[in-house]
């Protein structure tokens, strides 16, 4: 296994992928996703919410798996993903069945992202009662298991949140023997629960917190993943490690050397999948993360990746 100075584990070539947030005009948000797919990166991912903290009554916000269903159909070669889906928006069933349509529709290019919700708004929005730790730990947990299982053909589920029986997601995924999930993780329960599921386990950075904090978090963090695979009988380097990072890390978007720099730091602790929030948007400019260079997702597509990828290879 190969490890790093902060002692993780890593395996794999660089990948890069943009979240391409689905607040824009319809016209405008497929334009950017072709743009992306154009620019050579690796993947383009949506948000999984029916809305956001800085979004007027009247702002656009598409929902992201009919969004990517239709991407699936006018992109050809990027990978699209979720990052991350949310368990209270649809039943683990739905949601795999979902996937696999995406799979199908996209000739294998999907990556699933899954995280454990509890965005107050999406609550609200819904009418729900916020869920206690404990239950939104336990239904991300079942809802990775149902998918996982059902995915790869199982036919019965039971569980405490939510069970099926004579389930059938002919004709399944073209990816065998599903396509890969994305866990986003955290803490320790639910990153036991990416150490036993993962294809690629998810973190975000930390905000307000100095470059070399930020760092020793997500190392910790990793090297705990590491830990709870091996617990689970798993190769902790078949584990993917990937990054969301945005305009004010350190801040990475603020120039094309910023951003080599947060890669290569990234890197160090084993990190092999970056993911950048796209920073114009509405969203983002309104929450005012920190200074983005104009242009600066063309530049580092243009000027920095084919030379990082042979680097890092």
């Amino acid at each position: 296994m190969a490890r790093h100075r902060y002692g993780v584990a890593m395996n794999g070539s660089l990948r890069v992928g943009v979240v391409v947030v689905q607040n824009l005009a319809w016209a405008d948000w497929r334009a950017r996703v072709l743009e992306v797919e154009a620019l050579g990166y690796d993947g383009v991912y949506v948000w999984d919410h029916l809305v956001h903290r800085t979004q007027e009554l009247t702002d656009p916000l598409f929902d992201g798996l009919t969004a990517l269903a239709a991407a699936a159909t006018f992109t050809s070669r990027i990978r699209l993903g979720t990052m991350v889906a949310a368990p209270i928006f649809r039943h683990p069933v739905v949601l795999a069945n979902q996937a696999m349509t995406l799979d199908q529709l996209s000739g294998g290019r999907l990556e699933l992202g899954i995280g454990a919700g509890g965005a107050v708004l999406d609550h609200q929005l819904l009418g729900v009662p916020a869920w206690s730790t404990r239950e939104r730990v336990e239904r991300f947990e079942e809802t990775i298991a149902l998918v996982d299982a059902v995915l790869r053909g199982g036919r019965t589920f039971a569980g405490t949140h939510y069970a099926g029986e004579h389930i059938s997601l002919a004709p399944g995924p073209v990816q065998q023997p599903r396509p890969p999930l994305t866990i986003a993780a955290h803490g320790p329960r639910t990153l036991a629960i990416a150490a036993r599921y993962a294809d690629v386990w998810n973190s975000v950075t930390t905000r307000e917190l100095p470059p070399a904090e930020v760092l020793r978090t997500a190392a910790e963090r990793s090297r705990s993943l590491d830990r709870y695979a091996e617990e689970a009988g798993r190769a902790p380097e078949s584990i993917r490690r990937s990054v969301l990072i945005g305009s004010d890390d350190w801040p990475a978007l603020a120039s094309v050397d910023a951003f080599r720099d947060a890669v290569l730091r990234y890197r160090e602790i084993g990190v092999t999948d970056i993911v950048l929030i796209h920073p114009d948007h509405p969203a983002e400019a309104a929450l005012g993360h920190g200074v983005a260079a104009p242009g600066i997702v063309r530049d580092i597509a243009e000027r920095l990746l084919p030379e990082l990828r042979a680097e890092l290879a």
